[in-house]
């Protein structure tokens, strides 16, 4: 079900806002106008998303067996939810075709999307072409499954209601959609909320200090180099104030009302007190917010590259301090994702693990919480210590690590009477450190297989094959080396060539953690297998030979906080 939401993830919410001015607006309509500046969570593709192209060019993830998926999830005692699945099934249907795609839904070729909360309450809206065809989609599910919309009227806007809570249940909840200004709106009403609460979530009524009247977007935007197509963001801050106080923000007061309506405790009771709002509040000013947007947004029916950055935002020296001084080396092999199979690597200074793990622990238990809950997860932290000392001597014994990463070259795959065999193999496993020599020789004192091997910097490489007997029928035959300041093992010419670049190559504090693969190189040899051994392979798992995508991710610290890197680039199946 994961692949069925992909890409509306991507293409209708993405990532990003940015000021919708007057010149990109319709009408003069500003999304922004209606979203106050309190929202606890925002997200919005505000320049237009070029969707249709994104869908040609992305590997068309449509696996038949979705579809029954979906079909084994209908129940007639639930016309509610069947009526949700049908939406989903052509939803699913229509993934294979860029065109059906725009078609079905009523949608530009470019949109523009928005996600937020007004307190509790969640609202999106996208921008249709065709409101008719929406109309139309809603229309077709609801004969279907016997699932029929009231119509209701607020401020001369027609809109439509479902219920999703039973008829007796008080709260009364129900999903509204509506069309306006040539955007579709899809929010929630119940006996809890009231007009003015609704009227905002349709952009009926403004906010009184909205995200339009604040210099956030702009300001975020400029602070992170994102695109100006894109900017989504938690506020933290808020988060808090609606949790612990009554009256701090829209939240709280939604939370105040929902509790005095319903007559029930929301749990909130141990924190909703002077303490646990002053401490709360103090940690999310240290944290703000998490912030995220475009760093790359490159499409074309024939290709699309997407990168973006989320950034957990921190002004706590202390522990990003110590965060930053255990970065360790992560070798460039590793981000060469367009010669790659699989890659990846951990960059950690050995050496600064037993000071990074103090300076976080002491940090934590300061300063001495009153608020309750805080102060039992203090005393657990405090209860720590010991073993966070066993973790700093142990580390000690790995002295001058800088990082460890591996790397998957190439790979072909033959079959030998109808049995898939290892045909050839270029990898490169590496342990990057200040004296690899000495790291080597401390590992010989644990295995005695090494005892007489004997390695010297950029010197010869030994052919693991005589240390360690290795099945013939694997067809490898690694060599172990050191080069530079890194200890190697490498297989294939390829596996040796980068082993070699690894010489050159100084050991920088350049990352935390970094991944990449490319999807279509990992499977293309297993099917080409599988296809040569006479096998047939399976329908639902046809789609796998058309995707062509690479994926990298990366996690790091700076002074801004904690830095979650990723991007995608898909090639349209030829």
């Amino acid at each position: 079900m994961n692949k069925i939401i992909m890409i509306s993830v991507a293409a209708a919410v993405g990532a990003g806002a940015y000021v919708y001015n007057q010149n990109n607006a319709t009408n003069g309509y500003n999304v922004l106008d209606y979203v106050p500046a309190d929202t606890p969570i925002f997200a919005a593709q505000l320049e237009p998303f070029p969707l249709r192209d994104y869908i040609a060019s992305a590997p068309k993830m449509v696996d038949p067996s979705d579809q029954q998926s979906i079909d084994d999830l209908f129940d007639p005692a639930h016309p509610g939810a069947n009526f949700v699945l049908s939406l989903m099934k052509i939803y699913q249907s229509s993934l294979s075709d860029a065109d059906l795609m725009v078609k079905t839904f009523g949608l530009s070729d470019e949109v523009r999307a928005y996600f937020y909360t007004l307190g509790l309450l969640p609202v999106f809206k996208i921008e249709v072409a065709n409101e008719k065809a929406i109309w139309d989609l809603l229309d077709k599910a609801e004969l279907e499954n016997n699932f029929p919309h009231k119509a209701g009227t607020l401020k001369e806007l027609t809109y439509r209601s479902y219920p999703i809570s039973d008829e007796s249940d008080a709260v009364n909840a129900e999903l509204i959609v509506a069309i306006d200004n040539g955007l579709l709106t899809i929010t929630f009403n119940s006996s809890y909320s009231d007009d003015a609460l609704l009227g905002m979530a349709l952009g009926l009524d403004k906010a009184e200090k909205s995200l339009a009247d604040a210099a956030i977007i702009d300001e975020t935007i400029k602070q992170y180099n994102f695109t100006k197509a894109s900017l989504a963001f938690i506020n933290h801050i808020e988060l808090i104030k609606g949790l612990t106080t009554t009256d701090g923000n829209q939240l709280a007061k939604q939370i105040t009302a929902l509790e005095a309506k319903s007559g029930n405790d929301s749990g909130l009771a141990q924190i909703r007190n002077e303490q646990c709002a002053t401490e709360l509040s103090d940690i999310a000013q240290n944290w703000p917010r998490t912030v995220a947007g475009y760093t790359q947004l490159d499409i074309s029916p024939e290709a699309s590259s997407i990168s973006g950055t989320m950034i957990i935002e921190s002004k706590n020296k202390a522990i990003l301090g110590a965060l930053s001084a255990i970065r360790g080396f992560i070798p460039s092999y590793v981000d060469d994702i367009e010669n790659n199979v699989f890659a990846t690597g951990l960059g950690l200074d050995v050496n600064q693990i037993g000071n990074t793990l103090n300076s976080i622990w002491s940090d934590l238990q300061t300063p001495n919480y009153t608020c309750q809950p805080l102060a039992e997860i203090q005393a657990t932290i405090k209860q720590s210590g010991d073993s966070i000392g066993m973790v700093g001597m142990s580390a000690s014994m790995a002295n001058g690590l800088k990082g460890v990463s591996l790397g998957l070259l190439d790979y072909t795959i033959s079959t030998i009477d109808k049995s898939p065999k290892l045909d050839s193999l270029d990898a490169l496993f590496t342990i990057s450190a200040e004296q690899p020599e000495q790291l080597f020789n401390s590992v010989k004192m644990f295995l005695p297989e090494l005892q007489q091997t004997q390695l010297t910097t950029d010197g010869d490489a030994i052919d693991l094959n005589t240390i360690v007997p290795i099945p013939s029928e694997l067809n490898i035959s690694p060599k172990l080396a050191i080069k530079g300041k890194h200890l190697v093992i490498y297989n294939g010419e390829k596996g040796e060539k980068a082993a070699a670049k690894l010489s050159t190559e100084a050991l920088t504090k350049n990352g935390l953690y970094s991944f990449g693969f490319d999807f279509k190189k990992i499977v293309t040899p297993i099917i080409t297998a599988t296809e040569l051994a006479g096998e047939e392979i399976p329908e639902e798992m046809m789609f796998l030979t058309e995707y062509d995508a690479r994926m990298t991710m990366s996690i790091d610290t700076t002074e801004q906080g904690l830095i979650f890197k990723s991007s995608i680039n898909n090639r349209a199946p030829k």
